[in-house]
């Protein structure tokens, strides 16, 4: 059995050696390539990376020549190099045994060595069963070890060739005259927690999130994800049908996995990412957490509202005359916000009471230097900053129409406020804002003009 075995490669080799020299058979351009991605890898580090072959012709012998610069070696952490690490879908393993050639499912023998630091990978199939057409799959998985001081470097390919069994050939490698075939290797780009990234983030820069997040919420519209850090760090990820699809039934993102480029830094801070990170089980769960819009003083110009950018909410108010108002049973006096529409249409009823509405708060630009993030009461009007997405608006989010919530109520105080914030319990001239109170604590803010 060895003895055919090693007659066969020994004919293969000599063929692919042959056409080599001789360029038998007919050279072929498009479609036909030998390549590694860009990878990293850390100091000390040993991984498999794929040799990807494309291919039109159904090959049935390949080779393929690789030398790392300094502080990499193509072996594994043992310093070997085996078939078992090499094997991939596009070929098994198993040798040639002429008694038992009807079960046979050997199909290709790689014989691998080095010389002055240069590796060879040679394939011969040697019943002429070939790697049939095929694009973007690894034809073998290559023993990368990086060294503990290493820093950063490259492979190059320096050729490659593959053959077919009617001797049609396609090659590739600075040997045969055509581009340098380099494959950059570098070390992973350091992790940044979120909240760095949050509070000093800078555009167009790309950014790779150290914490496990935890995704709260998602709009199909444009492929987004909002996550959190579970310390109230939030983060828009633009993601793309393609990875929001692929990431639609997890709850988490594993820390270091997840890198993009980051957008609108000073304002409602996006992360583009183009690959797909890593599933997570571990972060923070964190959740939406509920707002209105109404004052908790109404002796007070702080307005209880005060998100963070990308916060997912749960927000709580009544639409009225074109307007999301405020709504609170703490006979606080109430505000508006304005709405942008994300993930639902504008199909909300006039006097209508909505409740806990999935949403997210987004600002329509950056705060100034003089005004915090969260509202002061030197600012009684940053509420109006915020531009609010709701995300999706649910049958149990809508409670009752505000024009008949007070009917049948005991009225126990109406008064009347003027555009200089001056109270009486009668109308002023021009526009008043009118807060009746009721018994049960409950009030109901109206706008009228005398």
């Amino acid at each position: 059995m060895k003895k055919t075995l090693f007659k066969s490669l020994f004919v293969g080799f000599a063929a692919l050696a042959g056409l080599t020299a001789s360029a038998a058979g007919s050279q072929l351009t498009e479609g036909n390539r030998v390549y590694i991605e860009d990878f990293t890898i850390n100091p000390g580090e040993s991984k498999l990376v794929d040799i990807i072959m494309d291919n039109t012709i159904d090959v049935t012998q390949l080779q393929i020549y690789l030398t790392p610069s300094a502080g990499l070696t193509l072996r594994n952490a043992e310093g070997k190099w085996p078939n078992s690490l090499l094997e991939t879908p596009r070929w098994t393993n198993t040798y040639y045994d002429e008694e038992e050639e009807e079960d046979v499912t050997y199909v290709f023998s790689p014989s691998k060595n080095e010389v002055d630091g240069q590796s060879r990978i040679i394939f011969i199939s040697m019943k002429q069963v070939p790697f049939s057409g095929e694009s973007g799959t690894a034809v073998v998985h290559l023993p990368v070890t990086a060294a503990a001081d290493f820093t950063g470097g490259y492979i190059t390919i320096d050729n490659w060739k593959m053959v077919a069994q009617n001797g049609d050939y396609a090659q590739g490698g600075t040997e045969y005259g055509t581009e340098e075939i380099r494959v950059n290797v570098s070390l992973p780009q350091a992790a940044t927690p979120l909240a760095t990234v949050v509070a000093e983030g800078v555009n167009n820069e790309e950014y790779t999130i150290a914490d496990d997040l935890h995704i709260v919420a998602r709009s199909d519209k444009g492929g987004y994800l909002f996550v959190s850090d579970g310390n109230n760090n939030w983060m828009k990820i633009k993601a793309g049908t393609e990875l929001y699809d692929a990431m639609a039934n997890w709850d988490d993102i594993k820390g270091g996995t997840l890198t993009g480029v980051l957008s609108e830094a000073e304002c409602n801070q996006t992360l583009t990412i183009s690959a797909l990170p890593e599933e997570g089980t571990d972060a923070v769960n964190a959740t939406a957490n509920a707002w209105n819009l109404a004052q908790n003083d109404p002796t007070s110009a702080t307005y209880n509202f005060a998100p963070k950018v990308n916060e997912v909410i749960l927000l709580t108010g009544y639409w009225f005359d074109g307007e999301f108002r405020g709504y609170s049973s703490n006979k606080g006096q109430s505000a508006t916000a304005n709405f942008g529409w994300c993930d639902t249409d504008n199909t909300m009823s006039n006097g209508t009471l909505y409740k806990d509405v999935l949403s997210v708060a987004q600002l329509k630009e950056p705060w100034s230097n003089n005004a915090p993030a969260k509202i002061a009461a030197t600012d009684e009007l940053a509420f109006q900053n915020y531009l609010i997405y709701p995300l999706a608006i649910e049958a149990n989010n809508i409670l009752t129409g505000v024009e008949n919530l007070n009917a049948g109520k005991d009225i126990v105080e109406v008064q009347y406020v003027n555009a200089a914030g001056m109270v009486s319990s009668t109308p002023f001239k021009g526009v008043n804002m009118v807060v009746t109170r009721y018994a049960d604590g409950s009030q109901k803010t109206t706008k009228v003009v005398k």
